[in-house]
């Protein structure tokens, strides 16, 4: 592992990470090829589909980086995209500053440069991502764009991504010129087995890492696909988490009122009444030895340490279970808000009522971690007296 642990993780799987290094795949180039056709075609419009982290954003952003310098294209992102921001933001990309209030004027020069561009056998490339968050009017402004023609050519290419839900919005009455454009859909898939550990390899050459194995072995590349479905996003959030991982942190509330925030600094959390617990909770109900929080790689362990009042999570009384993102445990008049749990996986999710979950008998557990500190709470009050 790399001394800077936190700042290989940004390098490699941050939010710049993709202007290092751009790692290719079936799907990745699958839809390269569909979008090529797309711009080939005298139609010229075309969707592509895919979940949020499923790199849609990269891959348009590639195709704009590699069209020739004298293709006209603009780029923008339909994250609460008004009509204006749409015209000015094309004419802005097209290298025309106008200056123009009116979404009128601005369609109206966005016709002329269009019209001009496809006379010169040229025309111009808008693509919108996010396209599902523009507004309403918005969408009828780039329904009107797809009608623009000159000569009975049709005057701008369009590309548009977004989720699965995007055909029923162009099947709408507002984008009815747009829909009989319409050049094909693509759907992006996610990355198999190999592929993740060739992207997370290379990523981490990219950096400077010379053997990636011993950051990601094959195992943990495995674990890596199955957190993250096979999606890039996701990769790059997991990967960074488990190269710098957050620590499990408990927001402790009574009554309402935060009364401490506890970072864990050791793999077991003990909880109780006790003075010698990590988390002293100054409650009746709360037995001396109350909990324990045990921190594996892959799961955050509660275990209730036969406690007079018991320990629900979630509103259910428990004896063991995993601990998943925002759980609450509630001891007596107390409330455990978890953050930074690791994530869970489907084999472990599937264990979380077995009585032997990870791999660990609780009943003895339960013995052996109370008489251990016992026996630190003994040797502790006797060196002090």
């Amino acid at each position: 592992m790399q001394p800077d642990q936190r700042g290989l993780g940004d390098q490699a799987f941050g939010k710049d990470a993709d202007t290092l290094v751009t790692v290719q795949y079936q799907s990745y180039r699958d839809a390269l090829k569909f979008i090529q056709s797309v711009l080939r075609s005298p139609k010229g419009v075309g969707v592509l589909h895919g979940p949020d982290s499923s790199g849609k954003t990269t891959i348009v952003r590639q195709v704009q980086a590699k069209m020739p310098d004298h293709t006209a294209v603009a780029l923008l992102d339909g994250t609460d995209l008004r009509p204006h921001g749409l015209l000015s933001g094309m004419l802005s990309q097209y290298g025309y500053h106008t200056g123009l209030e009116s979404t009128g004027e601005l369609l109206q020069m966005v016709n002329v440069f269009a019209t001009q561009q496809t006379r010169s056998a040229q025309p111009p490339i808008l693509i919108v991502d996010n396209v599902e968050h523009m507004y309403l009017s918005t969408w009828r402004t780039l329904n009107k764009l797809s009608m623009l023609t000159v000569r009975g050519r049709f005057a701008i290419r369009i590309l548009v991504t977004g989720h699965h839900g995007l055909s029923a919005l162009i099947a709408s009455e507002s984008m009815s010129d747009f829909a009989k454009r319409q050049f094909g859909i693509f759907t992006i898939g996610p990355l198999s087995g190999e592929e993740t550990m060739r992207y997370l390899h290379t990523r981490l050459t990219a950096c400077g890492v010379q053997k990636p194995d011993t950051v990601f072995p094959v195992d943990s590349c495995e674990r890596l696909r199955e957190l993250s479905g096979g999606w890039p996003g996701l990769i790059n959030h997991y990967a960074q988490e488990a190269i710098c991982p957050g620590r499990p942190r408990l927001i402790i509330t009574r009554n309402g009122e935060t009364v401490l925030h506890y970072t864990s600094a050791s793999k077991k959390i003990m909880i109780g009444r006790s003075k010698f617990a990590d988390v002293v909770l100054e409650d009746e109900f709360a037995s001396k030895i109350h909990a324990v929080l045990l921190l594996y790689s892959n799961a955050l362990v509660l275990l209730d340490l036969n406690s007079s009042n018991g320990t629900t999570v979630n509103s259910v009384r428990v004896k063991s279970t995993i601990l998943k993102e925002n759980d609450i445990i509630s001891i007596g008049h107390h409330r455990l808000k978890v953050e930074n749990a690791p994530a869970i996986s489907d084999d472990i999710a599937n264990r979380l009522h077995e009585p032997d979950t990870v791999k660990m008998r609780n009943l003895a557990e339960m013995r052996r971690l109370r008489d251990e500190y016992r026996k630190t709470a003994a040797t502790e009050k006797k060196n002090r007296g």
